[in-house]
């Protein structure tokens, strides 16, 4: 009989105020007064869901966190009361298995908080690595279609093997993330129960610089810092710079067989967690870089997790991204006869029916009025930093750019709908701010868009995927589109769309998110027994409507005519290299 994954009771050592076995049930809220007169940790432990909490000064939210994946979760806030103020936490669940019951929560203010050990044994890692592959084979209609059952049954054979020499929680998550990016779906994640940082030393033992990946070369991304800006990082404690964007790329995953979006993003986004994962925490690194023709090699200790927090957040490279990322969607005159309509995501609105679609709507209006009038020659779209969202918005803006009726797909198919496993299932926050509570639910939900079943698939509605028109107002001229590593799902569809039926010259890196295929529009998230490692991947495969092109190979993302180079000197000024091409092919084209 395996045992249960614990949360230790030092959770509870050096508590000066707390509140025990309170009681949480589905869609309640928890509210507990803060009582420390000085800096504390709070640690808020629930036993049966997934919590977000809320720290609120004198009535007003100051702060919100949502940091753990797991059922049996744990979230901390570091606590700095201001005299005279009034505090309060609330705490709600976010998530929860799909038999759920009421969570029991613990609330402890202290000075310090442990590292959380699991204490699991190989022979419950091994467990949760087959319930892991039985749930795959059960709902991932995506699971086959880059890879073959041979090639997928070799995997596991070995993974079974490196999962029961596994001796911690951190030892089979390296195994279990390696699988999960096998698969190829840049919808599919992996992650520890609780966030990486928990298991992790308090002492100060963290990379005192930050990294940008740049077309394979690793630089130094930090000002003030010992190491040169834009220095480039041969090794870190003997490990070549790139071994350690090999490893790091492991707890990324795309569609297909892309690279670019794996071997960059853990960079910005994973170096908080996932890099101590897999390297380790030190109390010195000893760092070989190359500056100005030389290699030098310098010895530096090790830093807190909030210093290196501080840094990671301070980082040369987010001054570009930042002013990238400012606006969801704008139309700028970029030079004569030309603009940019930059659209950085599709989350703002749900659907036709959200006042935020109207809103989208009008703008797009407004744009093509603007075009019109001043008889506009070339416009650049600008997805980079996309990571897709509502299908309707993207659908939108295509209207705009193309003159032939489209799809969303030629076809989309899941492998059931009823959903299996569902002793295992998470009922995420996506189906509760849509009303769904159960299995049931989802369930209903499910037979209403895939009804038929046709050689073991269900297929999506037809009245679900219908013909769309293009709006009576549509771009003419020439049009550049400009992708990076992160533009996915609805996002790359677009693109897709872009780069198959118009006259767009596809600017920048391969995207993450596929030309072809994907696996998308429903997600579904299960947890694992033992570990509390949950685990989620889109359950439709979608075949895009997209026609065969020359340049593009199943299981690639969308490719670009003019692949993106970054110099050291464009990554110091923070030039935008993309815009500047873009605007270097329209000058030659209206010549």
């Amino acid at each position: 009989m395996t045992q249960p994954f614990i949360i230790p009771l030092l959770l509870l050592v050096n508590s000066v105020y707390g509140q025990k076995a309170l009681e949480l049930k589905p869609g309640d809220t928890l509210k507990y007064s803060l009582k420390s007169k000085k800096q504390e940790w709070i640690t808020v432990h629930s036993d049966n869901a997934n919590v977000a909490v809320g720290l609120f000064m004198d009535g007003k939210k100051i702060k919100e966190q949502d940091g753990s994946r797991g059922i049996k979760s744990v979230e901390r806030l570091f606590y700095t009361p201001e005299k005279g103020k009034k505090y309060e936490l609330k705490v709600w669940a976010k998530s929860y298995v799909e038999k759920t019951k009421p969570s029991i929560i613990s609330i402890t203010e202290s000075k310090t908080v442990p590292i959380l050990d699991g204490q699991l044994t190989s022979t419950q890692f091994v467990e949760d690595l087959r319930v892991f592959r039985s749930i795959r084979e059960k709902a991932n209609s995506g699971l086959y279609v880059y890879r073959s059952k041979q090639q997928i049954d070799s995997l596991y054979k070995k993974a079974e093997e490196e999962a029961a020499n596994s001796k911690n929680i951190f030892d089979f998550y390296k195994v279990i993330a390696k699988v999960t990016g096998f698969e190829g779906s840049c919808h599919n994640y992996t992650d520890l129960p609780n966030h990486a940082s928990y298991y992790l030393t308090q002492k100060p033992e963290y990379l005192p610089i930050t990294l940008k990946n740049i077309d394979g070369h690793l630089l130094q991304d930090s000002k003030d810092n010992t190491i040169p800006l834009a220095a480039e990082i041969i090794s870190i404690n003997g490990i070549p710079a790139k071994e350690i964007i090999n490893r790091f790329s492991r707890y990324y995953f795309s569609d297909g067989f892309s690279m670019p979006y794996r071997e960059t993003t853990g960079f910005e986004r994973g170096m908080l967690d996932k890099f101590y994962i897999e390297f380790g925490t030190h109390q010195q690194y000893s760092i070989k870089y190359q500056w100005n023709g030389q290699t030098h090699e310098v010895a530096l200790p090790g830093i807190s997790l909030d210093a290196f927090k501080k840094l990671q957040e301070s980082r040369h490279s987010l001054t570009l991204d930042k002013k990238l990322m400012a606006e969801k969607y704008s139309l700028t005159k970029e030079g004569d006869k030309v603009y940019r309509l930059s659209v950085r995501g599709f989350d703002f609105a749900t659907g036709k029916e959200d006042p935020a679609y109207n809103k989208f709507s009008a703008f797009l209006e407004q744009m093509m009025g603007t075009l019109e009038r001043e008889k506009i020659t070339s416009l650049i779209i600008d997805l980079r930093g996309n990571t897709g969202g509502t299908g309707a918005l993207y659908e939108k803006v295509f209207t705009y750019l193309t003159q032939r009726p489209f799809r969303d797909s030629h076809y989309a198919y899941t492998w059931f709908n009823e959903v299996p496993m569902e002793e295992r299932l998470v009922i995420t926050p996506l189906f509760l701010s849509n009303g769904v509570k159960d299995k049931q639910g989802i369930n209903a939900y499910l037979k209403q868009l895939y009804p038929k079943q046709t050689q073991g698939k269900y297929y999506w509605a037809d009245d679900k995927n219908p013909l769309i028109l293009p709006n009576e107002r549509t771009f003419k001229g020439q049009l550049y589109l400009l992708v990076d590593q992160r533009v996915a799902s609805a996002a790359s569809h677009l693109a897709s769309l872009i780069k198959s039926y118009t006259n767009a010259i596809v600017i920048g890196k391969e995207t993450v998110g596929g030309y072809y295929e994907h696996n998308g529009h429903l997600p579904l998230v299960y947890e694992l027994p033992n570990t509390g490692i949950q685990t989620g991947f889109s359950i439709v495969h979608v075949i895009q409507d997209a026609q065969n092109l020359p340049d593009q190979k199943k299981g690639q993302g969308i490719i670009p005519h003019y692949e993106i180079q970054l110099t050291r000197q464009e990554f110091l000024d923070q030039t935008d290299v993309y815009l500047k091409k873009a605007l270097e092919l329209q000058k030659q084209h209206n010549q």
